[in-house]
């Protein structure tokens, strides 16, 4: 199970990566706001922690998903959104200048969830910092 998860999670990290990869190739050719860190989150709970089997953990995780347009107000872009249904994982990628507000986008899901979000590079930076000096 332990192997699965890692997979998924690997999984996540690199459709983020390409994510943010398209971003980049976007910007070269247009206007578009590329500024900001991408954060890879993770969030899961069990089948029988699920908040979506009563009326008030699904209005939570509706209310929270709903809050996308405010939080984009405040800077987080969503960038991708998946999830593991049998599994009870969610991979979000966002990008925002600004942490706190990544926090404030999160917040709901944490007492019901557990869960991280990681900053991440663009493979290509990756690449350019990593050379031999």
């Amino acid at each position: 199970m332990k192997k699965i998860k890692r997979g998924v999670t690997f999984l996540a990290i690199l459709i983020g990566l390409f994510l943010s990869l398209e971003s980049i190739k976007l910007a070269e050719g247009s206007t578009a706001d590329t500024e900001g860190t991408i954060y890879v989150a993770h969030w899961t709970h069990t089948p029988e922690d699920c908040p979506g089997r009563s009326k008030e953990g699904a209005k939570m995780l509706s209310d929270f998903w709903a809050s996308r347009d405010e939080a984009a107000k405040k800077g987080v872009k969503i960038l991708g959104a998946y999830v593991t249904v049998t599994e009870h994982d969610y991979y979000i990628i966002v990008q925002a200048k600004d942490y706190a507000s990544v926090v404030e986008f999160f917040l709901p899901l944490v007492p019901t969830q557990i869960g991280s979000f990681r900053p991440v590079l663009p493979m290509e930076e990756w690449i350019k910092i990593n050379q031999p000096k």
